[in-house]
């Protein structure tokens, strides 16, 4: 590979990825629903406001993987947070506590705030 080659390929690896940061909020997700549970698991509290963490992270995670944030990828942020959010409070109480709701829109909007801008 010639040097032009490198540095093309290095630019081109420099450039936002929509694709790159749905995976980085994929992967955001699955930590903070990991450490929400395994918080849950190991002191055997719920406690449904970490799902605000699980928003964050997955925030940060796309933002941080897709290069840049823009709307698109906060709005698919946003939505990958909620399901996340919803699915892991639904394994903890075996049920959908309408309390937590709070919970679940707050961990949206985060991770929409992070991801978009």
């Amino acid at each position: 590979m010639s040097y032009t080659e490198e540095i093309a390929a290095e630019e081109q690896a420099d450039h936002p990825s929509l694709v790159k940061g749905i995976a980085g909020a994929l992967l955001g997700a699955a930590v903070g629903v990991g450490a929400m549970f395994g918080f849950y698991t190991l002191a055997g509290f719920r406690f449904p406001l970490l799902g605000v963490g699980i928003g964050i992270l997955t925030g940060f995670c796309a933002k941080w993987l897709g290069k840049d944030g823009n709307s698109n990828l906060g709005l698919i942020s946003s939505a990958i947070a909620l399901v996340a959010v919803v699915a892991t409070l639904y394994l903890m109480y075996g049920e959908f506590p309408i309390l937590s709701l709070v919970s679940a829109i707050v961990s949206a909007s985060m991770a929409y705030r992070i991801a978009s801008n």
